[in-house]
């Protein structure tokens, strides 16, 4: 019966496979640990054990061709974009730039070649020419209506303080024989500016008449420098009190024309 046990055992053990050979045999580079006491010299272990590397074996590695630059040889450009534009009037700023905007100002060749007919023909001459005469368009004529002459209905005046039918009054002397000027400022009252035209009434005396070049215009807005009005009295030889009534009248604003009476002796 033993006899058969052991060459059963015997039958159920199979030999070792080369794969488990290779793990049972000892590595020849293992790194072995040397004692406190032990130098690295004197391990018998470290004597016999092969110096383990741990870069990979990559330690030694150069690139083909003989290159050693980090492309992996020559012949290889960086295509990295620079930090900063290449200097301005360089060649390499003239590359970048691209087309300049020099580049066919003066058009095509077949515009450049002197053998091509110019236009030059009547139809063109003076077509680009400019004016020089500034257009001013015509101002219209302020339009005289002498029958708004007329002294108004009396009513209360602020510039008076009191019910009348003019707004101030005037008095001046003359030589019946000489003749005087009279400058009245009328104050502009209008929030635009306003056409006039003034004059006397028909029953003011002959020797009262508005300078020439004043009898119409336009005024100004209000605030703005008041508007002159000359008077001229010539009595031509009449004594006495001359009375004239000027009614300066706005055509657009006849509610804000204003009326004057003024009184010359004449002696």
């Amino acid at each position: 019966m033993l006899a058969l046990a052991a060459a059963a055992t015997n039958a159920l053990i199979l030999p070792a496979s080369p794969a488990q050979r290779l793990l049972l045999t000892p590595r020849a580079g293992a790194v072995v640990m040397a004692n406190q006491d032990d130098t690295r010299d004197s391990a018998p272990a470290y004597n016999t054990a092969q110096k383990q590397s741990f870069d990979n074996d990559m330690s030694g590695w150069k690139a083909p061709g003989g290159g050693g630059d980090a492309h992996g040889g020559a012949g290889f450009e960086s295509t990295d974009v620079p930090d900063f534009l290449p200097e301005e009037g360089s060649e390499l700023a003239a590359l970048a730039s691209g087309v300049s905007f020099t580049d066919g100002l003066k058009g095509s060749q077949s515009q450049n070649d002197p053998t091509r007919r110019q236009n030059s023909g009547p139809e063109l001459a003076g077509a680009l020419d400019s004016n020089p005469d500034i257009y001013t368009p015509e101002k219209l004529a302020v339009k005289v209506d002498a029958s708004d002459y007329v002294l108004p209905e009396p009513e209360f005046r602020l510039t008076k303080m009191a019910v009348s039918a003019t707004h101030e009054d005037f008095e001046i002397t003359c030589a019946s024989t000489g003749d005087t000027e009279l400058t009245i400022e009328v104050s502009p009252v209008c929030m635009t500016f306003e056409d006039f035209h003034c004059g006397f009434t028909a029953d003011s005396h002959p020797a009262f008449k508005v300078k020439s070049g004043m009898e119409k215009g336009t005024m100004e807005r209000r605030n703005g420098p008041a508007t002159p009005v000359t008077i001229q009295v010539d009595p031509r030889g009449a004594s006495g009190e001359l009375v004239g009534h000027l009614c300066f009248i706005l055509p657009e604003e006849k509610d804000f024309s204003t009326f004057y009476t003024i009184t010359c002796k004449s002696m």
